[in-house]
């Protein structure tokens, strides 16, 4: 197989699973196990110098960050199968930007309410959290949210019809949401998240 991805269960590596799952793309997928410490050894550092998941190979290209790869699945494989607007175009501008907000803004201040705000598997301990923090944190993360509610308006997925964009934000609230959080206040948004992990790809790249 000319691509193989480098992850672990419950890790940002499902995102880009997902993705391979909804293009039907055959890949490898390479378990690592961090308490082994395999993703600092020496062949997966060749792969990702950060020692991070997830990573990715596609033929003699390596790829690491989980919105990368996405961007790079989506330009290459996504658009003849009607998962990524072709080139040229508000669509295609759009997909890029949504992208790349998902994993500036959305993951990051969502991961922080998360460990400082919230009492949860993933949070810091109890004398390491800030409250500070997590109130910042959360009103960041519902202005963001605020921000989703809006795009999704009248349409059902984020571009209109699912693409690979809609996988950027929802992979991070699908985790979010199995830790806690609470979508109340943007029922568009919880909508959309529940046809997201409704669909078949989801559920197999879990």
């Amino acid at each position: 197989m000319s691509i193989k991805l480098y992850a672990w269960p419950r890790s940002s590596g499902t995102r880009v699973s997902w993705a391979l799952e909804e293009l039907g793309l055959p890949y490898e997928y390479v378990a690592l196990d961090p308490k082994k410490q395999e993703h600092r050894a020496p062949g997966y550092l060749a792969v990702n110098p950060h020692g991070k998941v997830p990573a990715m190979q596609d033929g003699k290209q390596a790829f690491f960050e989980s919105g990368a790869i996405l961007l790079h699945l989506g330009t290459k494989y996504g658009v003849e199968k009607n998962l990524f607007p072709p080139d040229g175009g508000q669509l295609r501008a759009d997909a890029l930007s949504w992208i790349v907000w998902a994993m500036a803004e959305l993951g990051p201040y969502m991961m922080q309410y998360l460990y400082h705000g919230l009492d949860t598997p993933v949070s810091f301990k109890k004398e390491d959290r800030s409250k500070a923090a997590g109130d910042y944190s959360l009103m960041q993360f519902n202005r963001l949210l605020d921000a989703l509610e809006a795009r999704l308006g009248n349409q059902d997925y984020l571009l209109g019809s699912f693409t690979l964009v809609d996988i950027a934000s929802a992979s991070w609230l699908a985790m979010g949401t199995m830790f806690g959080l609470k979508l109340e206040r943007h029922p568009r948004v919880a909508a959309w998240c529940g046809r997201c992990a409704e669909r078949p790809a989801f559920k197999r790249a879990q």
